[in-house]
Order: structure tokens, then sequence, then C-alpha cells
């Protein structure tokens, strides 16, 4: 288990939020937005914090350096390239902004399980579904191989574990509950 100051944590926010119809990292749940909310979950965990985006960089209110997508129009796979490569950490944490309902406890077994040698603990709920944008990355092992994919255009993170040794990490189901439009909230 690696302590904060090993870890970047990554809010990939680089999606086109076509279904929301607007910036899903600024829409508010609880009167935050959220980014916040993301942000708030992953920085006990980290040690320094990247966001990654699609676009030119927006002003966005977390305290995070922003890292543009590694490629247009490559989902989830483009922002976790550009973090793993601008971190300077040896595992990078990373979230999607679409996941407001994280919280610092429910991250808690994902950043306290022992590593061994896996490449990456990816969560999981209670069926065993991988929530594969919740995941903590060896950056010297995931970084090439997620260029790799990217660079065949094989953009589904399934694809860059299927390249890694995964360890699955059990995480409070609600937590994995992702916002893709505004009925996703009741």
């Amino acid at each position: 288990m690696p302590e904060p100051s090993e870890v970047t944590g990554l809010i990939l926010a680089g999606g086109a939020s076509r279904r929301f119809g607007r910036d899903k990292a600024l829409v508010e749940l609880g009167g935050l937005p959220f980014v916040a909310i993301v942000h708030a979950a992953l920085a006990p965990h980290v040690g320094t914090m990247l966001l990654a985006t699609g676009s030119a960089p927006r002003d966005y209110p977390v305290p995070a350096e922003v890292v543009l997508d590694a490629a247009p129009d490559a989902g989830p796979l483009a922002g976790l390239v550009a973090g793993l490569e601008a971190a300077e950490t040896p595992w990078v944490l990373s979230a999607a902004v679409d996941l407001p309902y994280l919280t610092p406890a429910a991250l808690r077994p994902l950043v306290t399980a022992e590593a061994g040698r896996a490449d990456a603990l990816v969560a999981v709920d209670a069926r065993g579904r991988r929530q594969p944008t919740l995941a903590l990355w060896r950056v010297a092992t995931a970084a090439p191989v997620a260029r790799a994919c990217l660079t065949e255009r094989r953009l589904a993170l399934r694809d860059v574990l299927a390249r890694l040794a995964v360890r699955e990490v059990a995480v409070e189901g609600g937590a994995l509950h992702n916002v893709n439009a505004p009925g996703d909230l009741g």
C-alpha cells in the first residue's frame, strides 16, 4: 500500500457530457460541483492532484494541475494517459468526475489494499463489476500500456487492464454509481 506522498490523484473530467447537456464537472449535488466532491474524496489519499480535461482548461473550483487529454475523442483513456505521463509519483489514483457519491471512506479499501505485484488495483462493486475509471495504477507499467492502447485506438479501459496484472478490490457499491444524465441523480 503506497503512502499518499507516492500517489497522484487524477480526476478524469474530459468527457463531452452529451447526455447531460453540460459539463458534468460543474453539475452540483448537495450544493457542491461534482469535481469538488471527487477532489475531496481523493485528497486524503494523495500527495498531488491532476485534473484531465478534453478541452482548453476551465476555471474548475479545485486546487489541481490541469492536463489536457492525450488525444481528442478518446474517452477516459486519453485522460488516463495524460495523467500517467504527467505524474511524478509511482502511483496514480484515478476517478471519473461522474462519481459524485465517492467519499474518502469508500476509497479506503482501494488505497489500503496490498498491491503486491499488481500493476493496477481496480474497484469492483458487490456483484464483481469493475469500475475501471476508479483504480490505483502503477505508473511504471501502466503508462506504456495505456499509451500503446491509445496508439492502437483500443480505447476501452478494460483493454488496458487486460494487458496488466490486476487486483480487484471491493468498494462500497453506492460510491460507484456514476451519473451520465440528469435522471441518474435520483
